[in-house]
């Protein structure tokens, strides 16, 4: 499993240049005829405006100054799938997620909350973009939750710019449940088949800005034979979850509006898993993944430290939504193009 890694490696008389593989000879110089400056992400206004301008060289208007590009309308995609540990995801034959991960930043060494591996704890954390200390939720009861001043990422991005079509789609309820409000669709449904084909249908039929999606076959797989990269059934549920996540990304790329369109995807876990169980704090419980795939992500495995607490942080600054240091987050933007 990912063999494309190599393609990603620096080769003679190539380096890895904003985001575009260019010439070593082209270091430092101005891009060469019709090949596009990498985007800045940084800054800028809600719903995809904050796109810096590409430019080509060899068009420019009167005045001499480059032609802008239309900016592309930036969109998110959280896929979270439950219970997955990263070795046993580099172990499947996951060509769909291979292929995020060719496309993008990866680690897969990524921390989860030290002591409550639990997937209450993992969620709440990846949506509130805070530690267990602040988000107060430690098992999967939910008791002691502070959704009040640490409320989902996702319900902050719409109460910033209510025009975002923001949606959540989920086969474990409780998430939409007790976890994620103030949001355009809260959907939970039986499968995991479910959730792939209600995705699908949203794509085609309506104009999604910010999804999240929650797997949970997987989970189920680690709990009935074991969360390990060496049980087979465990693999094959993630490689049947990847099949499932093959047919969203051909929904996404068959939209009329494709080409105008900037889609970030992220993909994460809320917890490992130990032998048939997790909860705890072993390194096989709280080492997780995360993928940021796609055009305004920088390429190959990310060096620094990163944490379940960057997953909706990276997705606000994606979309344009700034971050007040009042929300006291624990997150920060990982992966994106600077």
């Amino acid at each position: 499993m990912f063999n494309v890694l190599n393609d990603w490696k620096k080769t003679a008389g190539s380096i890895l240049l904003a985001g575009l593989l260019v010439p070593a000879s082209l270091a430092g110089a101005a891009a060469p005829p019709e090949t596009s400056v990498a985007p800045s992400i940084a800054g800028g206004t809600a719903g995809g405006s904050e796109s810096s301008v590409v430019q080509h060289a060899g068009v420019k208007p009167e005045g001499g100054q480059a032609a802008p590009a239309a900016a592309k309308k930036k969109k998110v995609l959280v896929i979270g799938l439950d219970g997955t540990r990263p070795n046993a995801l580099q172990a499947a034959n996951a060509v769909n997620l291979d292929a995020l991960a060719a496309n993008g930043a990866y680690s897969w060494t990524t921390k989860a909350n030290s002591n409550y591996t639990w997937s209450a704890t993992g969620w709440s954390t990846i949506h509130t973009g805070v530690w267990y200390q602040k988000h107060g939720v430690t098992n999967n009861n939910w008791t002691g939750s502070k959704f009040g001043p640490y409320p989902s990422l996702m319900k902050r991005a719409e109460l910033y710019n209510p025009a975002l079509s923001t949606a959540s789609i989920v086969h474990w309820g409780p998430i939409n449940d007790k976890l994620v409000e103030g949001i355009d669709l809260e959907k939970t449904v039986a499968t995991d088949a479910e959730v792939a084909s209600n995705t699908v249908d949203l794509l085609k039929t309506g104009n999604p800005d910010f999804i999240f999606l929650q797997f949970d076959d997987i989970d189920h797989a680690g709990h009935t034979y074991g969360f390990s990269p060496k049980v087979s059934q465990y693999t094959k549920a993630i490689e049947g979850v990847d099949a499932q996540i093959g047919t969203i990304l051909d929904a996404i790329k068959a939209r009329s509006t494709y080409a105008q369109e900037d889609w970030l995807i992220l993909v994460s876990t809320d917890h490992g898993g130990k032998g048939t169980s997790h909860g705890g704090g072993s390194s096989e419980e709280t080492t997780i993944f995360l993928i940021a795939s796609g055009a305004s992500t920088v390429k190959g495995q990310l060096t620094g430290a990163t944490y379940q607490a960057d997953v909706m942080v990276t997705a606000l600054k994606h979309l344009g939504v700034p971050v007040s240091s009042s929300w006291n987050l624990d997150g920060r933007a990982v992966g994106l193009v600077q």
